[in-house]
């Protein structure tokens, strides 16, 4: 189930509950420019991967590893958002998928985060 993005002045348990991701609004261009990078990076085959992705946009932490499966070197990559009391996580991206099917959904979701925007 698809919901439109929501704005809050505050994160709950519930929203953790309800499986949403939180990103700061004033991030939320740097934020997407970094998850478009990586759909790149995981789309070109010629790119060597990194051994680990770990940096923080806002108060979104990007932590990823690479794993060598199928003769594929794959990205698990996590986002956690700390906001006070709740903390968020989401795969971004996940080893056990191909790069190509990952870097598929990332660019879809990118065009549904960027699609409610304002």
């Amino acid at each position: 189930m698809t919901v439109p993005v929501t704005y809050a002045d505050k994160i709950t348990v519930t929203d953790d509950y309800k499986d949403l991701f939180a990103i700061e609004k004033k991030t939320a261009p740097d934020f997407l420019k970094e998850v478009k990078i990586i759909a790149a990076m995981l789309t070109d085959k010629k790119k060597l991967k990194p051994a680990i992705i770990d940096f923080t946009v806002g108060v979104t932490h990007f932590h990823g590893i690479k794993v060598t499966i199928a003769n594929e070197d794959r990205m698990d990559i996590v986002l956690t958002s700390d906001c006070g009391d709740v903390k968020t996580s989401m795969h971004l991206s996940e080893a056990k998928s191909s790069n190509s099917t990952n870097a598929f959904f990332i660019n879809t979701w990118v065009k549904y985060i960027s699609s409610y925007v304002k």
